[in-house]
């Protein structure tokens, strides 16, 4: 009988070290982790800090509805390109980010994934180029107004940008 507990008691005691083993790798696998999660963090601010949206401006309009070009100056300063992927404006219902082909025919908007933004550059979103459409605008577009966008980048993430509303040229 005394064997027969001497013998649990070993079991429970290597299964008790096993378990502080564990622990202890789980915490440094834990450290480990939030560590890499941290650097992540800074890098993603670092890009952040080095991209700015300047300039940014739509064309005024009486009419509801419709659909407008949202003109903007990016700038990026990052050693990586960056591609802007969506944009959110509270009075348009959607939007789009669009290129003009100039094939065989007349220049042609089509929509694409992603509006490339190269590093170490300033790209300019224009009518006749890269530019974001907003589409089915809610209100009246009234010269002089302003309101703020959510501008996301896959690299430099969200940026709140105040939006001017200019008389067209």
């Amino acid at each position: 009988m005394t064997d027969a507990t001497t013998s649990s008691v070993e079991g429970a005691s290597h299964t008790y070290r096993s378990a502080i083993k564990l622990s202890r790798r789980s915490k440094l696998l834990a450290i480990g982790l939030l560590v890499t999660h941290l650097s992540s963090i800074v890098g993603f601010a670092a890009a952040g800090d080095t991209l700015q949206v300047t300039n940014a401006h739509v064309y005024a309009s009486d009419e509801t509805g419709i659909d407008v070009p949202l003109l903007m100056t990016v700038r990026n300063d990052a050693s990586e390109a960056d591609a802007l992927l969506r944009v959110r404006c509270p009075f348009a219902n959607f939007s789009e980010r669009h290129t003009v082909d100039r094939g065989e025919g007349a220049p042609a908007m089509r929509a694409v994934k992603s509006i490339p933004v190269p590093e170490n550059r300033t790209t300019e979103l224009k009518p006749d180029g890269f530019h974001v459409m907003l589409l089915q605008t809610r209100q009246k577009l009234t010269v002089g107004e302003t309101f703020t966008c959510a501008i996301t980048f896959q690299k430099a993430g969200t940026k709140e940008t105040e939006v001017q509303i200019s008389k067209k040229p």
